[in-house]
């Protein structure tokens, strides 16, 4: 069950438990919600009637950490890759407005600087770790 004090993972799986935060765009970036909705029956079987909804919308769900397979080291190897292959970038002078920053696993692990790229991050569990890491070397 999710609280006020869980740790969130901001790339999970649609599931029934989990918030729902945004909306991928056409440009393939995040449009977030003001207010993360809860995934209820209804809108879990609404949202998993479309395939692969992990690359439509962007969901969050308590942080599974070692139970993850994104869980590298202690921490979550997908910030931390993302983070890798932009290295350049400098924390925002503002943050955009996020519902979960407070609990957001991203956040506490990477600080600000996530917040960055965290609109561009788009969940595909269909891939593996290898085909993740060939595609980001192609692209970036």
């Amino acid at each position: 069950m999710v609280t006020p004090h869980t740790t969130l993972c901001p790339s999970a799986t649609a599931q029934e438990g989990a918030l729902l935060l945004g909306v991928v765009g056409p440009d393939k970036s995040v449009r977030f919600l003001p207010e993360p909705e809860p995934m209820t029956t209804q809108l879990t079987e609404s949202v998993t009637a479309i395939d692969n909804p992990e690359q439509h919308f962007r969901f969050a769900n308590k942080c599974a950490k070692s139970g993850c397979n994104q869980w590298q080291s202690g921490r979550c190897g997908v910030i931390d890759l993302v983070m890798s292959v932009n290295q350049h970038l400098e924390a925002p002078v503002s943050l955009p407005p996020c519902a979960i920053r407070a609990q957001c696993r991203w956040h506490k692990q990477s600080g600000p600087t996530a917040c960055t790229v965290c609109l561009f991050i788009i969940t595909d569990s269909s891939k593996t770790s290898e085909e993740r890491l060939e595609y980001i070397d192609a692209n970036f």
